[in-house]
């Protein structure tokens, strides 16, 4: 709807008015950092004057002084990085201060309340809100309603009314390039034009386009856990950072950037999405990988596989004499009857008999086997084992100090009477040798009964493992389970620890009390859930049972056939109370022309609803030779560029394979970059990458590089396909070479 002149002027009028207190906030704000910069260069010129080089004969005098000037140049940092914040946030807002609005009249009141949406409040002296911020209550509205009846929640409780316009503005480099009223459909011109347009180098935020469902998904704070169901394209893991910011709006006062940690499928990811917090005014949080994690906390003792080292044997070796062996192990032990049984060797471990001996000095004894075992059974039961082990020690060496003491203060006097020896340093230090010398083999003993090997205890897990199937009450193939613990010993032996035997060590490790406390965290945010096996969850909540729990993903785009969630249902049963599942009903990402063909891939009906956005079919080329299909990628490459595309995905099924055409590409002269690695950084541009890691991410082009009979044979792959096809945005090309997969039969 185009808006009359006098209308136009207006909001010209309140734009002027808007920039120019936002102008005037930011010179403020410009003033203040260049106060901070030469009070901070003040500091430091009185910190030498004053005090000069800081040495240990001036005294503790100087010291002091020295730490007042450090607090004091603390707390200049803390206010400097404040106000820049705040400055940055300003000239933010001198581009584009706003995008929304919405007209509000209360109940009981006559007078509509005029608020504008944008990034971050603007408030002038007199405390009038020129600007709402898109996290504040008020501005819900302007997601949630259309015209008509309207409330939203606040402190002070529900507040009820009408809302009798809602206005969407473009702006840019603070002129407005275009408004008009609206009900925010998301079918609309405006927000086609948001759709369609070209992918950026990194993810960008939502806060133009957010619709009802996935608001309510962002500002969902009913349930402590949230389980997020959502077809590729439906948005997830922009609601997830989005929903990060507006937590970090509402609970400023309890919780920072360093209480919300996210865990994404790969470091790629991390990177593609590392710009939308900060253009949401937030700091970026603690993201990390799961790999990430488990490899820090189990060291480097043991060479550990990769999750994209595991998908390249799983991609490579089909057909292999080992294949059904490694296979069978992995099934096995991301089974849930596998989670039982260490839950069984776990209640083993806590309440057994250890092998705790008397210990002797000298014929005195100083704590017997049966004490230590009370020790560990009852008066320290309510800790972790490795924790009680530790206590134990402790009490030990603390029986143990006055018994040596006594002995180094026996042999000092012998060694005084002696009158070998003049210096009194030189004898208590042969005095202390001597007896450390025969409490050698006691110290020993000590540690030998208190140490807990994670890898010694693995190992006895399976050598005792049809005792443990037995407690757990599993059935299980005799054969099957020999071959998997020679193959878990044999792995062991080199020092080599495949994926899945890395979880479950790190499983082991938490349950046994040697992983830190991690109680600072209080939200943690988990992408592509559908990846992570119900024992990763139990390990989840192990690490963050304090925290509240957001879990996104697509059962649909379980990339890995033998390492996934399963079901949904299988994670409230581990994080045990006030989970909530929502499900995100429709899609955004691809034309419906994508959307309906990659849909075809999927054995189940998916009725989510998808944008009516139009584009080309996909299209399915068949080679009768490989030059010929890399002759006709060259030529897509150049035809989509001259078009202006941004960015092309050449997905293909391996990192080998990715290797060769990106070396093909290159020596054809194409501008091209190659992701092979889960630790690589995201670029944009055109593209190589394995099917496995071009999960999460999004291109204009996307072409599945030899989808073929031979490459694509497996019914395990199907998922794997249907992830790659759903990354485009505008054209999906498949290549095959010969015959084309049966999946897409």
């Amino acid at each position: 709807m185009n808006l009359n002149d006098f209308e136009s002027n207006l909001e010209n009028q309140w734009l002027q008015k808007t920039l120019k207190e936002a102008n005037r906030q930011l010179e403020e704000k410009r003033n203040e950092e260049d106060k901070l910069k030469k009070d901070a260069i003040e500091t430091q010129r009185e910190l030498w004057n004053d005090l000069g080089s800081i040495s240990a004969e001036n005294g503790l005098e100087q010291l002091s002084e020295f730490m007042s000037f450090m607090d004091v140049m603390k707390h200049q940092k803390r206010s400097h990085e404040f106000t820049k914040k705040l400055k940055d946030k300003y000239e933010r807002m001198i581009e584009s201060p706003y995008f929304g609005r919405i007209d509000f009249t209360e109940v009981c009141e006559t007078e509509s309340q005029k608020c504008y949406i944008g990034l971050s409040n603007l408030i002038n002296d007199d405390y009038d809100f020129l600007v709402y911020d898109w996290r504040a209550p008020i501005s819900s509205m302007f997601y949630d309603y259309e015209i008509g009846q309207a409330s939203y929640e606040c402190p002070e409780g529900i507040i009820s009314g009408k809302i009798t316009k809602k206005r969407q503005y473009k702006i840019k480099d603070g002129k407005i390039e275009y408004m008009f009223d609206s009900n925010l459909n998301i079918d609309d011109d405006v927000l086609q034009e948001l759709l369609g347009k070209n992918s950026d180098e990194k993810m960008k935020t939502i806060v133009t386009s957010i619709q009802r469902e996935q608001n309510q998904v962002i500002r969902n704070e009913k349930y402590k856990n949230l389980i997020v169901q959502g077809a590729a394209g439906s948005g997830k893991t922009s609601i997830a950072l989005h929903r990060i910011a507006y937590l970090l709006y509402k609970h400023k006062d309890k919780i920072t950037s360093e209480n919300i940690m996210i865990f994404s499928p790969n470091n790629i990811f991390n990177d593609y999405i590392s710009n939308v917090l900060p253009q949401l005014g937030e700091d970026n949080i603690c993201q990390t990988t799961f790999k990430d994690y488990m490899h820090k906390e189990l060291g480097d003792e043991f060479k550990k596989e990769s999750p994209a080292e595991m998908m390249e044997y799983i991609l490579n070796n089909n057909g292999k004499i080992t294949y059904k062996d490694r296979i069978e192990n992995i099934e096995f032990k991301t089974s849930l009857e596998f989670t039982n049984i260490l839950k069984e060797y776990l209640n083993y471990l806590e309440t057994d008999d250890r092998c705790f001996e008397d210990i002797i000095v000298r014929g005195e004894l100083i704590i017997s086997s049966k004490e230590l075992q009370t020790l560990f059974s009852n008066d320290y039961s309510n800790l972790p084992i490795k924790k009680r082990l530790e206590k134990i020690k402790a009490r030990i060496i603390f029986l143990i100090e006055p018994y040596e003491k006594a002995w180094i203060d026996e042999i000092f006097k012998e060694l005084q009477a002696s009158g070998d020896y003049i210096e009194k340093e030189e004898m208590i230090e042969k005095s202390t040798f001597i007896v450390k010398k025969h409490l050698k083999e006691v110290y020993s003993k000590i540690s030998r009964m208190t140490e807990l090997d994670l890898i010694d205890t693995y190992k006895n897990l399976f050598k005792n493992l049809d005792m443990f199937l037995e407690k757990a009450n599993v059935e299980y193939d005799k054969n099957i389970i020999d071959n998997i613990k020679t193959y878990t010993m044999d792995n062991l032996s080199v020092k080599s620890l495949y994926y899945e035997d890395q979880v479950i060590l790190l499983y082991l490790k938490g349950a046994l009390g040697g992983i830190p406390n991690t109680s600072q965290i209080k939200y943690v945010i988990i992408d592509e859930a559908q990846d992570y096996t119900p024992l990763q969850y139990e390990i989840f909540y192990k690490l963050f049972k304090s925290a509240n729990m957001t879990i996104l993903g697509d059962i649909n785009q379980s990339i890995n056939p033998f390492m996934n969630v399963g079901d949904y249902n299988n994670i409230p049963n581990v994080l045990k109370n006030d989970t909530c599942i929502i499900n995100l009903s429709k899609t955004y990402r691809s034309t419906m022309e994508i959307t309906r063909f990659s849909r075809k891939l999927l054995t189940k009906a998916i009725d989510d609803e998808y944008v009516e956005r139009h584009g080309d079919e996909p299209r399915v080329t068949g080679f009768k030779e490989k030059d010929y299909m890399n002759e006709k990628l060259i030529e897509d490459i150049k035809a989509y560029k001259h078009k202006n595309y941004k960015s092309i995905g050449i997905i293909t099924k391996t990192a080998h394979e990715a290797k060769e055409v990106y070396e093909f590409l290159k020596e054809n002269h194409i501008n091209v970059e190659a992701i092979t690695k889960d630790d690589d950084e995201y670029v944009n541009g055109v593209l190589v990458i394995p099917s496995y890691l071009s999960k999460g991410l999004e291109f204009d082009i996307v072409v599945i590089y030899d989808a073929s009979e031979e490459r694509y044979n497996s019914e395990d792959e199907r998922l794997l396909l249907y992830t790659c096809c759903t990354r485009a945005l505008h054209v999906l090309n498949i290549y095959y070479l010969g015959e084309i997969t049966p999946l897409l039969k």
